[in-house]
């Protein structure tokens, strides 16, 4: 009988060791990392609300914050080696990282690629965004609206300005923008005074507002000078804010400016007519459809997914939920 109690004991020691065990593991892997830039105010309002629904869920939140491309490949492989259930990364350069997951895939962490595709490796397992296509697109077709381009309107004077290099989403929206805008500005109805069309002339380095500020001088004092600007595509509603500012500043009538975010100060200025459109990005939307993503991750299974064709990194196609953005104008403001 002593020896059925001993066993009995020993047996439920044994137990109450490999259920702790789990514990930590299972605890191991509610621990969500979130490495993201601190370049804009979106990427705070990005994090924020991911950090929330996680937390809400009962997930630990190791949140990265870095300012360069290099602090943020360091924060990433440095999340990794703690080997939480996921790493969400929100690339301040997408072609940084390839070397650095290749020598980390052996620690089998899945890595969700935010709103910015990761180029050069196959240790990407999803990517969450807005449909990128769609937005330049839908700026595009905004102007070409009002300008009535469709039905012979023009000509109109137009400048273009583009996001930060190393976001693949800025090459995306330009060459969207542009499939729309070509025609026209072939056949006059637009026509661009600089001349500057190409995405490595029209760039703002880092995505950095003021970076726009010295660009927009040179335009309106080089080829607008007596002449009106029209109308401007600006890639986010900060840099739109800078380009409008120097344009008063020069005595330039407010031309129609579209934007992306839906910053609370640009969604201020479309409400005063000094802006024309943004495009939301609704930090709320993506947030949640990535928070579903890593809760479908960490639990072994597979999340919702609407894209496996568009986002092909070099490696791989990365399987994508993307999201649709929306245009706000003075028509739809109130709803905001």
């Amino acid at each position: 009988m002593d020896k059925l109690k001993f066993l009995c004991v020993a047996a439920l020691m044994t137990i109450t060791v490999l259920l702790t065990g789990c514990g930590t593991s299972t605890s191991g892997h509610k621990t969500v990392a979130v490495c993201f830039p601190n370049t804009t105010p979106s990427w705070e309002r990005n994090g924020s609300a991911l950090q929330r629904y996680l937390e809400e869920d009962g997930f630990k939140v190791d949140m990265k914050i870095s300012s360069t491309s290099d602090e943020q490949v360091a924060q990433v492989v440095e999340a990794i080696k703690t080997k939480p259930g996921c790493v969400v990364v929100g690339a301040i350069d997408s072609s940084a990282f390839a070397q650095a997951l290749e020598e980390t895939k052996s620690y089998n962490v899945p890595i969700i690629a935010f709103d910015r595709i990761i180029f050069g490796t196959d240790a990407v397992t999803y990517y969450a965004s807005y449909d990128n296509d769609a937005v330049g697109e839908a700026q595009a077709l905004y102007f070409e609206t009002v300008l009535n381009l469709r039905k012979g309107g023009g000509p109109y004077n137009i400048e273009f300005f583009a996001g930060g290099t190393t976001d693949n989403n800025s090459h995306i929206f330009l060459r969207n923008i542009m499939k729309i805008f070509d025609p026209y500005l072939n056949n006059g109805q637009l026509v661009c005074r600089s001349g500057q069309t190409d995405f490595d002339q029209v760039t703002v380095k880092d995505w950095y507002a003021e970076n726009a500020r010295p660009r927009i001088k040179e335009l309106l004092a080089k080829y607008y000078n007596g002449e009106t600007l029209h109308a401007i595509i600006a890639p986010n509603d900060e840099i739109a804010g800078v380009i409008l500012d120097e344009m008063r500043r020069a005595g330039q009538p407010i031309p129609l400016i579209c934007g992306l975010d839906a910053d609370p100060a640009a969604l201020e200025r479309i409400k005063n007519g000094q802006q024309t459109f943004t495009v939301a990005k609704d930090p709320e939307v993506l947030t949640l459809k990535c928070f579903r993503m890593v809760k479908a991750v960490v639990d072994g299974t597979v999340p919702d997914i609407n894209d496996v064709k568009t986002y092909d990194n070099g490696v791989k196609v990365v399987p994508a939920y993307l999201c649709t953005p929306q245009i706000i104008d003075r028509s739809n403001i109130d709803q905001f």
